[in-house]
């Protein structure tokens, strides 16, 4: 169930680093003065870090 739920990880991190959904934040806007991609890229790496983590320091229920 761990390996099940990690490769949906990986998947969903590769659908948002593909490259229809970064051409839509590239863009010339900043966040407080960062660029728009900067931010969603790290905003991703981080999200995808945190789920896998979730993932695996769960605990299995048996």
């Amino acid at each position: 169930m761990r390996y099940n739920r990690l490769v949906l990880v990986a998947f969903l991190f590769l659908g948002l680093i593909s490259f229809p959904i970064i051409s839509l934040v590239d863009s010339s806007k900043t966040i407080e003065g960062v660029p728009v991609i900067y931010a969603y890229s790290l905003v991703v790496w981080l999200v995808v870090i945190a789920f896998t983590g979730i993932i695996l320091n769960s605990k299995s229920k048996k």
